[in-house]
């Protein structure tokens, strides 16, 4: 079989309390840097190239390019983002943190999935310890349905790696 796909469903307060990032991170506004910017109302279009970074509350993203894709009302439909790598950081409630890095990252804002394609990594952080890590050509984070899928994608020849460690609590 070509298409080899791993589905992995987190159950119970481990997902729980790590898929979702700071309940503020949505009401701050979101800041942008970058060396070059190109709005296009018309097609309702904003391309930032050039070293950028992009930030709203916890979250981070650092790129090359960021392109977004908006709304007559101004929200947010998708962001685009291409670098070697493009780095994405959020703390969630829990103080654990969300790391993610791959050539391109795809948000939905709609559908609320983030995609990870080429050399894309996950990874949970907890007291400063990785977690949880995958590896693979692509990933599929479903934030709404608590669900992450990676995949070798094209890849006939790779393998995805998942890796669970173990937490050391100090009793």
């Amino acid at each position: 079989m070509y298409f080899h796909k791993i589905t992995l469903l987190f159950i119970g307060v481990l997902l729980w309390n790590s898929v979702f990032g700071l309940s503020t991170d949505s009401e701050q506004p979101i800041n942008i840097e970058a060396d070059k910017a190109t709005i296009n109302n018309i097609k309702r279009v904003v391309t930032y190239e050039g070293k950028v970074i992009v930030t709203q509350g916890s979250i981070r993203i650092n790129a090359n390019t960021v392109k977004m894709n908006y709304t007559q009302k101004q929200e947010i439909k998708n962001i685009f983002a291409k670098g070697k790598p493009v780095y994405f950081v959020q703390r969630l409630d829990n103080r654990e943190i969300l790391k993610a890095e791959a050539n391109e990252i795809e948000y939905d804002a709609l559908k609320n999935i983030l995609y990870l394609r080429e050399k894309a990594e996950l990874r949970k952080v907890i007291s400063g310890k990785d977690a949880y890590i995958s590896t693979a050509p692509r990933i599929t984070y479903n934030i709404g349905n608590s669900i992450i899928e990676v995949d070798k994608g094209k890849y006939k020849n790779k393998r995805i790696s998942v890796t669970f460690k173990p937490i050391k609590t100090d009793k």
